[in-house]
């Protein structure tokens, strides 16, 4: 039994020929596909022309000369298209070329038609729909106009050769109609094939903007979210207290800020692993969250360092706040062994850049660490920090 992949190995002479006829590189496959398309439209369209000349409406030797030309223009592109010769120009499906000589065969087929000169224009839909379904809207304004003045070059021709060409007399309502219809039968089905690329065309690009909104969406999430914790980031915290010292500096809201490290938090990584640590990292999060006022800000700073901002609080009450969170991720964060964190605490002064801030709680936090951990020390008032009444032995 022959299994999928000798099946594509060995394809079916049909499928080889398939191949051979419109080749399997991919873009210049699409491009022959189309110029196939094209190819049966102008087939059907000279089968019609020859019941004309069964009828008496046109001459048999215009017919050839139309013919000729259609099939000069047939193979001229197929010869292009096939070779990979028009992947040379900027147009390697060579559209705008093609596009023009179907309305010169339009407006031609318009001349010597006679009686089925209506249905002849018949054809220009399909060729305005690949239009629109591959050429810039400056590009289809030079088609139309281009299509215009040939369709009155083609009058003036008519009129200027109106004694060679046939005139049959009367036609039967119905034959013209027939006629029509069997037209309409060639152009719509090339017209459904291009409203359906079109349709695809606008499928793909709506799949492709909803991915790219999505990933925009992530990039912009990530850009103010720590992906670990999902706390605020570096970035999102600078930007909370940029607009707090804003409030700040036009006496709306006063603010203090606490910076938090995780005591002795190497020793998580190296004695139980770094998996244990992130999710100590991530747990600490959830805790301190809840336990923080509404309104409070917390953020991963780097590392194991965490900042709060404290809208509103004075550097009492945020020393309180710290000593609760404190309380709550003593014992929260690990099963068997306590884990601390030690913090300084330091209010908005008038004016001051937050980096001056920044620098101060950072000081007052290394103040606490060398003080014995575990504690929540004040830059503002340079008193003694604080450690927390319930405060267990800090994990050495």
């Amino acid at each position: 039994m022959k299994t999928p992949s000798s099946s594509r190995a060995n394809p079916a002479p049909g499928a080889r020929l398939f191949d051979l006829l419109v080749s399997r590189v991919p873009q210049r496959r699409v491009r022959l596909l189309h110029w196939l398309i094209a190819g049966l439209v102008y087939l059907c369209t000279a089968l019609l022309l020859l019941n004309g000349i069964r009828q008496g409406w046109m001459r048999a030797g215009a017919m050839a000369a139309w013919s000729a030309f259609v099939g000069l223009v047939l193979v001229a592109g197929y010869a292009a298209l096939r070779s990979g010769w028009s992947e040379r120009f900027a147009d390697p499906a060579l559209t705008v070329w093609q596009l023009s000589m179907g309305v010169i065969a339009v407006s031609w087929g318009y001349v010597i038609c006679g009686p089925m000169r209506t249905s002849a224009l018949f054809p220009l839909m399909f060729i305005f729909a690949f239009a629109a379904y591959s050429l810039r809207y400056r590009q289809i304004a030079c088609l139309t106009f281009f299509a215009v003045a040939g369709l009155v070059v083609a009058i003036v021709i008519r009129q200027a050769l109106a004694p060679w060409i046939p005139d049959p007399g009367p036609v039967p309502p119905l034959q013209v109609d027939i006629n029509n219809l069997l037209m309409i039968l060639v152009v719509l089905p090339a017209l459904a094939l291009v409203a359906a690329w079109l349709s695809a065309l606008r499928t793909r690009l709506r799949a492709q903007r909803a991915a790219l909104e999505a990933a925009l969406a992530d990039v912009e999430r990530l850009a103010v979210v720590d992906e670990l914790t999902g706390l605020p980031n570096r970035r999102a915290m600078m930007d909370t207290l940029a607009r707090s010292a804003t409030h700040a500096r036009r006496g709306l809201l006063p603010f203090c800020v606490a910076m938090l490290d995780l005591d002795h938090f190497k020793k998580i990584n190296d004695s139980l692993g770094h998996a244990t640590g992130d999710a100590v990292l991530k747990r600490f999060a959830v805790v301190m969250s809840e336990a923080l006022r509404e309104g409070d800000v917390l953020g991963r700073w780097g590392g194991e360092e965490f900042l709060v901002v404290l809208p509103g609080a004075t550097p009492s009450v945020a020393q309180a706040v710290l000593v609760r969170m404190q309380a709550a991720g003593r014992d929260a964060l690990l099963p068997d062994r306590a884990v601390t964190f030690s913090a300084g605490v330091t209010a908005y002064r008038d004016a001051e850049p937050v980096e001056a801030m920044l620098a101060r709680a950072d000081k007052a936090l290394y103040a606490a660490k060398a003080a014995g951990r575990d504690r929540v020390e004040l830059a503002d008032d340079g008193g003694p920090g604080l450690h927390a009444e319930s405060a267990q032995p800090a994990m050495e």
